[in-house]
């Protein structure tokens, strides 16, 4: 004699309508547990740290019922004004060559850097802690060379004696007589009555290959034996619990 088989067969199949939905949860979770992964590794191995650009970088799609699969994933997508995230640091995650930049397809619009080539910072670029351009200079490089106007300069007071100085850029390109003795690239002129200077902005250079920094595989696989059967075994308690 079995005593409660009624109650016993009622939960299993509460059970089986539940699991399901047990599943599409465990799986969400895992997946967010594994972008999580992604940002700290990305915080712990990129110098200066990464920019909330790049933390931005990965999505997750959440699992349904119907389609029981959850998925971590680099955006296509860009901010406004800014570069797709693909096509940024997709060469972090799978090698090869970088994409284009943003930056890199307004100066071949203007016809100021040629086709094929990529920039790599200048000795004299200055860079923040994680190593990228600062806006207000790449806004000033910008408005000057995209002027249309030769030789237009800005006017600024800077150094101790806060003497008023020229500040001009000017594009060294393979054709021009200047790439006899200067690297093809963007330069800025410095002027000033103690004279003149120049200083290397960005090169232009052909895209170099880059190898893989993360292995997004290994780090998901490395999560997902880690916390998929709590995850799962939460999730199926909470569906149990919640069962109509």
């Amino acid at each position: 004699t079995i005593e409660g088989i009624d109650a016993t067969l009622a939960s299993l199949s509460a059970g089986a309508r539940q699991l399901p939905f047990a599943i599409a949860r465990a799986l969400t979770v895992t997946a967010h547990a594994v972008n999580a992964e992604v940002k700290r590794e990305l915080s712990t191995n990129i110098q200066g740290g990464p920019t909330s650009y790049t933390l931005r970088a990965f999505k997750v799609h959440a699992a349904t019922v119907a389609a029981p699969t959850a998925n971590v994933e680099l955006r296509t997508d860009a901010p406004e004004g800014g570069t797709p995230y693909d096509q940024s640091i997709a060469h972090l995650f799978h090698g090869g060559v970088r994409r284009f930049k943003r930056l890199e397809g307004l100066l071949r619009e203007q016809g100021l850097i040629p086709a094929g080539m990529q920039i790599a910072p200048g000795g004299k670029l200055p860079i923040d802690r994680r190593g990228n351009p600062k806006l207000n200079d790449l806004k000033e490089m910008l408005g000057i060379l995209g002027s249309g106007i030769r030789n237009l300069q800005s006017y600024r007071r800077s150094g101790r004696s806060k003497a008023t100085k020229a500040l001009g850029f000017f594009v060294v390109l393979p054709w021009s007589v200047a790439a006899r003795r200067l690297h093809i690239g963007i330069w800025r002129r410095i002027q000033s009555g103690q004279g003149s200077v120049i200083e290397p902005w960005f090169m232009f250079v052909s895209p170099p290959p880059y190898q893989q920094r993360f292995d997004l595989d290994k780090t998901a696989r490395t999560v997902v034996q880690a916390v998929w059967q709590k995850n799962f075994a939460d999730s199926l308690a909470k569906a149990l619990a919640t069962a109509q």
